[in-house]
């Protein structure tokens, strides 16, 4: 879909997914297009599309390229992330990234912004690049390698170089290019996927809803690391995270069915005149997904069977 703007709630549970990790190694082949994007590029040697992910990983290096791919009017936004040394710095430090240096880049797809920098994640060191391209969609490629992975500056921007921005997928592509198999429920529509990790749904007569009225269930995947925690706790620390529900009140907490596979549900009020449900699992590789529904509190009751229908619908992958 066109002319769409994910809502500051949805990009907030989203959002991790642009600023979170990825990468690879060697030099490249044939160029490649990525499933449910917009983009094609010259992989480097020993990389292979990803499963979990809308991207390349290479098995061996533990190496990735994520591709992260936002409506056009993000792309505003996203620019103020990348304006300067500076900015850059104080922005990807709440991630957790260090960064370095900042260039620009010549590539297929016009003159780019480039970062590059250093993570901390689980006790290892990454290199990481973040460019972002404009285009019909804005993209966001992030490359992620181990320190000793042998990746260089030079393979990463041959790669950035190649990009190529091409027609927008259709909806069933993108959906076939998610880590897990959704379907959708009336009165609830998809308006998009967004990250190649999460999809986006809602009721009402906008896509884009800045006031926040309409009801949405945001469906997005772990892209990277096995999260290492119970579902009970993780549960409870990814709904904290959330803006909007750092104080919310919890009123049901119980083990369940989600994902075709053991599950834990939330459910209870934000604060401000909504309740909502976050239903959690974690599949086979360790990663989780999470859907959470929000709708204001006065129809909850009547979405709550197409709720269920579309969490009913969730389930991996397989590899």
């Amino acid at each position: 879909m066109t002319n769409v703007r994910p809502t500051r709630r949805s990009v907030h549970v989203l959002g991790a997914a642009l600023l979170a990790s990825w990468a690879l190694p060697a030099l490249a082949q044939e160029r490649l297009a990525i499933p449910g994007t917009t983009v094609s590029l010259v992989p480097p040697k020993g990389f292979t599309t990803a499963s979990g992910f809308a991207g390349l990983q290479n098995p061996q290096t533990k190496a990735s390229i994520l591709v992260a791919e936002l409506p056009a009017e993000a792309h505003p936004a996203l620019t103020q992330l990348f304006a300067s040394l500076e900015t850059a710095k104080v922005n990807f430090a709440k991630q957790n990234v260090d960064v370095a240096s900042r260039k620009e880049l010549d590539t297929n797809a016009g003159k780019i912004p480039l970062l590059v920098g250093t993570q901390n994640s689980g006790g290892q060191s990454f290199a990481k690049w973040v460019a972002l391209f404009k285009g019909g969609k804005t993209v966001m490629i992030t490359v992620q390698s181990p320190q000793d992975a042998g990746l260089s500056a030079t393979d990463v921007e041959s790669m950035l170089r190649s990009v190529s921005l091409g027609a927008e997928p259709s909806l069933e592509e993108k959906l076939g290019a998610l880590p897990f198999a959704i379907a959708t429920a009336e009165p609830f529509r998809i308006v998009d996927t967004i990250g190649g990790a999460g999809v986006l749904m809602t009721s009402g007569p906008l896509n884009a809803d800045p006031s926040g009225t309409q009801p949405l269930i945001i469906v997005a995947s772990q892209l990277s690391g096995a999260s290492g925690a119970k579902l009970d706790a993780l549960s409870e620390t990814l709904l904290k995270q959330t803006r909007g529900f750092s104080t919310a009140k919890i009123a049901r907490r119980e083990a369940t069915r989600f994902a075709a596979t053991d599950g834990y549900l939330l459910a209870g009020e934000d604060g401000e005149g909504k309740r909502f449900e976050q239903h959690l699992a974690l599949g086979p590789d360790g990663r989780f997904v999470r859907l959470i529904a929000i709708s204001p509190s006065a129809a909850f009751d009547t979405l709550k069977p197409a709720i269920d229908r579309v969490a009913g619908s969730i389930a991996f992958r397989g590899k």
